[in-house]
This record gives C-alpha cells, structure tokens and sequence, in this order.
C-alpha cells in the first residue's frame, strides 16, 4: 500500500510541475525539463548512393503484359508457347482421331485498357517465333523470328474493336504444321510472338497466366462445322529442369527496340522494362538513433523527362528494404521490399515532363531504424522507390541523384527532439 501511494505522489509531482512547476522546482531528480526543444534539419548530402535497376517485373513474373509501340522509341513483343499442342480430337460418338486438318485458327487476347493509348486503327501481328532449337530460355532468337517470312496470321482493327476480348486470325496451313510436326525438338509445339504497330503510340495490355486471364489459342480439328474447337492454353516444356523457370516461360514480353534516353546525373522510375531506384540512406546516427524523430522528408528535385504526353502521370511508392548488409547485390536486394503500403504508406503523382521538389514521407523507415539497431543482422538502411503499374507503361520519372549539385542531390529533412533525460545533470 506505501508503495503504490509513493507512486501515484510520482506521478502527481510531475503532473503538478507542468502545470505550476512548483513540484518539479523541488524535486527536479523526478522530472524532466519543462521545455522541449523542437529540431529541425536539411541533411544533405543524404544518400551513401544511389541505383537505378532495369527489368521489372522479370521475365515471366508479368501480370499483365504492355504490348507497346512508340515509333522509333518503344516496341515490345509479347511471347506466349503453346508447347502441348492436341495431335487428336474426339467426334463424337467415336474413337479419337489424328488431327489431319484445322480450321477457323485463332488466339485470344484479354485486354486491359486502363490508362490505354489507342490511336484510330492499330494492327496486331503475329509471328512464329520457334527457331526449332533445344535453347529454350535465349532472347536472340526470338527477336530475330519478328520479320515477314515467319509471320502467320494478324490483322488490323479499328479503335472500337480493341474491347476487353480480342480474337487474331492465325494461318492454319501454319496451326497444322505445328500440330503434325513429329521432330524431336519441336514436336506439337508453337510459340507465337504478338506485336502491335499503327498510326501514334500504342500502349495496352494483355492478361497472362499470372492474371489469371492468360492468351488462349483455338483451332477446329475437322472439316466439319458440327465438331467443337479445341482449346489450348499456354504450356512450356523447356528447360527440362527447371519447372520455375518453364513457368515463367508461358507467356512473358521482350523488348525489341527502347532508345529513351538515360539523362546523365539522374535517377529514374517506370517505363517498359520497368525501372526501380534503390536509395542507400547515410543519416546521422546522433540524430536516427538517440532522438525521438517526428518527420523525415526525402527531399527530391525531379528532371523534366523529353518523353510522353502532357497528360501522363506516375504514382510513386516508396518501400522499406528486407534485406540485410549481408546481401550485398543491391540489385537483388531491391526486389526483398515490403509491399505497397507496408510502413511507408505515403506516394506522391508526377507528370513526367514537368520540373521542381518533390517530397515523399519516409518517418516510419526512420523510427524503425533505432529500434533495429540491436538487432544481429538489421536490415540496411535503405529504400526503394517503384513505379505504380510497374514495368507495364511507357512513362519515366526522373530525379536528380547523389552525383548532382548540393542544391539539386537528394537531401532529407528531419524534424526531432533531442534526447530528455531525467533526473539531475
């Protein structure tokens, strides 16, 4: 009972002293001062470093895939393999049958037209991008399949057809060939590459199989109007023994041709591939790690980009690092971030050809590094910067980096209180 009457006097003493000062005046070993200091400051420079890292999403990891073409600057290919063609169909009220015939071949596209540039009329082709070789996971060759002697079926199509679903005629002299192929290598196998040309920039997407609304082929396997299409959906049989990476490789999107340029100094987010910036933080630990922080500002001043319309926008996101010192690829560390909203819950929308500061709150990265700092191995002190739809847009943002001018690098602005002590000096 004296015990518990001892601290509640504690505590009306020091409930008395902020409000008169008279109890603290007289016992100033039980409470803290009466002032509290607010500390405000630009830290700069306050990057260790800086990176820029191209290829997100990776190859095959795509939810949706960009089918983009922007003349002389942005053209992509969409990949999509069908390794496990049908060679036999079942009429009905019969035996099955070899395949000896195919009608009415075609591909199913699912759009997503969110944020879409879709100029009058756009034509969508499609090439066989199979060079008949057990190399199942080189670029090279399918790239270098994207001319007019491999080209088996397209069309073009109006504005108004460009619609959530989409059916592309495919030559079926070329579906037959694919399905009575017997080589060892390419037997029953078909892989299709798509790309998309016209008047203006084009920019849309395609489901995948991530999307769950993946590329679909059809074909008629009679010459009989009565007998039902068949149905095939993306497959990969190579490489034989990696079943993540014959994943990845059912549908996925290459780059064929990127010339945006890369401004000297800078930092940049977005566009196809997407680009992220991992930012190594180098913050005082006298004021991170012994203060109470109220506000940390990461302070960036963003270069007008020469690329996009006047209408486009980039939502920004900041994300913590997971990964520790002891990974010491920081691009491999830049893809081991909290997701989206994870802690740092702020974002801030550019235009991509406009200028000037622009901030993004990272306070809770901040206070989470003092309490890390016991930790045996804590995660870097460091964060990553990505693009909203990342990897599926033809838009960059760009930043000044540490490498520019004092007045133009990345700088944070901390807002503090320094450490109270109780009792007497």
């Amino acid at each position: 009972m004296v015990a518990v009457l001892a601290v509640v006097a504690l505590i009306g003493a020091c409930k008395e002293s902020l409000d008169s000062g008279v109890a603290c005046g007289a016992a100033k070993t039980l409470c803290p001062g009466q002032n509290v200091e607010i500390r405000d400051t630009i830290i700069s420079p306050s990057l260790e470093f800086d990176s820029t890292y191209v290829g997100f999403p990776t190859r095959g990891a795509e939810f949706l895939l960009p089918l983009v073409s922007v003349t002389d600057t942005v053209q992509t290919v969409v990949v999509v393999r069908f390794d496990s063609l049908s060679t036999f169909y079942l009429p009905a009220l019969d035996t099955a049958r070899p395949i000896i015939y195919v009608d009415s071949s075609r591909i199913r596209l699912r759009i997503d037209l969110t944020r879409a540039q879709v100029p009058d009329s756009i034509r969508i082709d499609l090439y066989d991008v199979d060079n008949g070789t057990a190399d199942d996971t080189a670029s090279a060759p399918v790239l270098a399949r994207l001319k007019p002697q491999f080209r088996i079926g397209g069309g073009t199509f109006a504005k108004a057809q460009i619609v959530d679903s989409l059916y592309v005629s495919l030559k079926d002299s070329a579906m037959l060939a694919h399905v009575r192929d017997t080589m060892p290598v390419t037997r029953a196998r078909l892989r299709i590459g798509i790309t998309v040309s016209g008047k203006g920039p084009i920019s849309f997407r395609a489901g995948s199989v991530e999307s769950g609304a993946p590329i679909n082929l059809f074909f008629r396997p009679a010459n009989d109007t009565a007998a039902r299409a068949l149905v095939q959906s993306p497959a990969s049989a190579g490489p034989s023994d990696r079943a993540d990476i014959r994943r990845d490789l059912m549908d996925y999107m290459l780059v064929v041709k990127n010339t945006l340029p890369t401004l000297p100094g800078t930092m940049s987010l977005g566009g196809v591939p997407g680009r992220r910036v991992y930012l190594r933080f180098n913050l005082p630990r006298r004021i991170t790690d012994s203060t109470t922080i109220i506000r940390a500002t990461l302070r960036l001043n963003q270069v007008s980009y020469p690329f996009g319309g006047a209408g486009d926008t980039i939502i920004i996101h900041p994300h913590v690092v997971l990964a520790s010192d002891n990974v010491p690829d920081n691009r491999r560390a830049s893809t081991l971030i909290g997701v989206t909203g994870l802690v740092l819950t702020d974002s801030m929308a550019v235009f991509p050809r406009e200028s000037g500061l622009r901030t993004l709150e990272l306070y809770p990265l901040v206070r989470e590094w003092a309490s890390q700092a016991a930790l045996k191995n804590p995660p870097a002190r460091a964060g990553v910067l990505t693009a909203g739809n990342e990897g599926r847009l033809p838009r960059i943002a760009a930043f000044y980096s540490a490498t520019a001018s004092a007045a133009l690098r990345p700088s944070v602005r901390i807002t503090y209180i320094p450490k109270i002590t109780f009792g007497a000096p």
